[in-house]
């Protein structure tokens, strides 16, 4: 794993806490992998969320992933891109999404930052699927 790295989830509700647990029990308590609920308190500002995080977390790279490019909450982490050295944002929250991110960071390679996130958002979307449109033949296993 890349040292002083977190990945945090934000998102509009409590979508990014739902994540995260989620791949938490998948994937097992990381303790890099952070989450904010925007909007479930109206009077928590996102803007002094997002400088609080990144003021308790100073010197660390940080991936965010928000729940929906060009959202509120995206707009607000794209204004920090160019004055914040250290963030990758991602916009498309969803769990194979973090839980690929967790996996390529835990793996101890010389591989870069955006290498890993590029092959992440490659592997979930590939991860989506109409399952209507699928031929496969369902088989019953005897246990």
């Amino acid at each position: 794993m890349i040292n002083n790295m977190k990945i945090l989830c934000m998102s509009h509700g409590k979508m990014a806490e739902g994540v995260v647990q989620s791949a938490k029990m998948i994937v097992g308590d990381v303790k890099y992998l952070d989450y904010v609920n925007a909007y479930v308190d109206k009077d928590v500002d996102v803007d002094n969320q997002i400088k609080h995080y990144l003021a308790e977390n100073a010197g660390q790279t940080i991936i965010v992933c928000t729940d929906i490019f060009g959202g509120s909450v995206n707009n607000n982490w794209l204004r920090y891109m160019k004055q914040e050295k250290n963030i990758y944002l991602v916009a498309g929250l969803s769990l194979p999404l973090l839980i690929e991110l967790v996996l390529g960071l835990g793996k101890k390679s010389n591989e870069n930052i955006n290498s890993i996130i590029e092959r992440a958002i490659e592997n979930a979307k590939n991860s989506v699927k109409f399952c209507n449109e699928i031929d496969f033949e369902v088989t019953k296993d005897d246990f």
